[in-house]
């Protein structure tokens, strides 16, 4: 029978093509020993004290704090402070996160290993825990899960001082204008940006790299921002919200309100009401 003290750790994977396993832990009296993961490792502290030493030096890191180790780095962890320590930790397979890290920084370089190991960064946190609510839910999108990954991978670089903006051409590349024709012909599909790519002939980094260079978003950006654009333009004609939601691919309504009203700040629902008084 467990109890109200019991060390629980619950991972959840993505699959193979995302490359992210996700952790949440909650530790009372359990200690690693010094160990190194493989994948990129990064995580929030929640709540408690999560004591940890890497690279010769030792950390307390507090709720909200980020933890971040490149694959390899030694560690070790245990709670501080007499309490709890609950934390999420997202282990990224270096290869797809080093290969978004060259589309977000526009370079070749083979791998972007950061400098800091313990920092405080809302955005980042967000997007870890994003991330990770992706990843358990029971209906994934990896449209989504991809979009956050490069968020990561674009926060990181930022940081690292790598990060290249988004840029915009007004002279298209055909390449990518057959792409972005793909995806308005079959928006009603579940498009993932290996279809994408391949419909190209393109490299899947190499695709997001060049697509967002001409376009201002990244491929995953605009997939779901031309989704909600259609969207939009069924409302008005008076389409009910739930068939709406599943012709464009979104699970259900409470998935669709999300991405719209992120991006317009009301409900479906209430921007039709608006448009209809």
């Amino acid at each position: 029978m467990s109890t109200a003290k019991d060390n629980t750790f619950q991972f959840v994977n993505s699959g193979r093509d995302l490359g992210v396993t996700v952790l949440n832990a909650v530790m009372w009296d359990f200690a690693y020993g010094r160990h190194a993961h493989e994948e990129v490792a990064m995580g929030v502290t929640l709540d408690g004290v999560q004591e940890f030493s890497c690279k010769g030096k030792r950390f307390s890191s507090v709720p909200g704090d980020i933890i971040l180790f490149n694959p390899g780095e030694a560690h070790n962890g245990n709670p501080g402070g007499g309490n709890a320590l609950k934390y999420t930790m997202l282990y990224l397979d270096p290869a797809v996160f080093n290969g978004l890290a060259r589309s977000a920084a526009d370079s070749d370089q083979a791998e972007h290993r950061a400098g800091e190991v313990h920092f405080s960064d809302p955005v980042l946190r967000t997007l870890i825990l994003r991330t990770a609510r992706l990843v358990a839910a029971p209906r994934r999108s990896g449209l989504e899960i991809e979009s956050c990954l490069y968020g990561l991978a674009r926060r990181v670089t930022s940081r690292m001082g790598v990060y290249r903006p988004d840029g915009w051409t007004d002279s298209k590349d055909t390449l990518l204008l057959r792409a972005r024709d793909y995806v308005h012909d079959n928006i009603e599909d579940d498009i993932s940006i290996e279809d994408l790519s391949r419909a190209v002939h393109l490299s899947k980094y190499h695709f997001i790299r060049l697509f967002r260079s001409q376009f201002g978003l990244t491929p995953h950006q605009y997939i779901i921002n031309y989704r909600i654009n259609r969207v939009r333009e069924e409302l008005a004609a008076g389409a009910p919200s739930t068939d709406v939601a599943q012709r464009f691919g979104f699970f259900d309504v409470s998935h669709m309100n999300r991405h719209f009203k992120r991006a317009y700040g009301l409900t479906p629902r209430q921007y039709q009401i608006q448009l209809t008084k």
